[in-house]
């Protein structure tokens, strides 16, 4: 038997034995706090979201959807900064080129002209990538409150060295006020 299959069949051992088979139509995620996606996250800023567009990856070997992203207010981290510009581009796994479509449940899904606070780890060729999939994007609705969408996400937590399963919590909405206020506090700021 080959050493990669050796491995995924031990790693689907293990997670059946520990009980934590994800469901079919999810992405298993380790459930971060608040103040670990702060900590982990290279940037963090208010954005609007503009257009994308669907491509290979740098290496051909899988889809991308690459995102401009309008910072109207840094909270974390100097991506803005970089070249004077306050558009970067996110990069995230997925999306349909000639023909082939790629998908990966539990990443955050942002449109045109969207308003959110994203939390952003930095890529290849001046491009970013949100820090743990749709824990990391923060949609702001026009009355000016703030949540996350975590569908498709199997969320687990580490308990010593085992991944324990959570209930996918209840997403309450926040002021971005206050979110943003919250944020800037865990990263040393203000």
């Amino acid at each position: 038997m080959k050493r990669g299959l050796k491995a995924v069949l031990a790693l689907s051992a293990a997670l059946a034995l520990l009980g934590i088979g994800a469901p079919a139509d999810a992405t298993t995620a380790v459930l971060l706090s608040r103040e670990e996606l702060v900590r982990q996250s290279a940037t963090i800023a208010r954005v609007i979201v503009g257009r994308s567009y669907t491509t290979e990856s740098d290496d051909g070997k899988s889809i991308v959807t690459r995102t401009e992203l309008t910072i109207t207010q840094p909270l974390k981290g100097g991506a803005a900064d970089k070249g004077g510009s306050k558009m970067i581009v996110l990069e995230q796994m997925g999306g349909t080129y000639n023909g082939k479509t790629q998908r990966l449940l539990g990443d955050a899904k942002l449109s045109p002209g969207e308003d959110a606070v994203v939390f952003l780890r930095s890529g290849d060729k001046g491009r970013w990538h949100l820090t743990a999939l749709a824990l990391s994007a923060y949609h702001v609705d026009k009355r000016g409150m703030a949540r996350r969408i975590l569908d498709g996400l199997h969320l687990v937590r580490r308990t010593g060295a085992a991944l324990v399963p959570v209930e996918t919590p209840v997403e309450e909405v926040e002021p971005i006020e206050s979110l943003m206020t919250d944020v800037v506090r865990i990263a040393g700021g203000k």
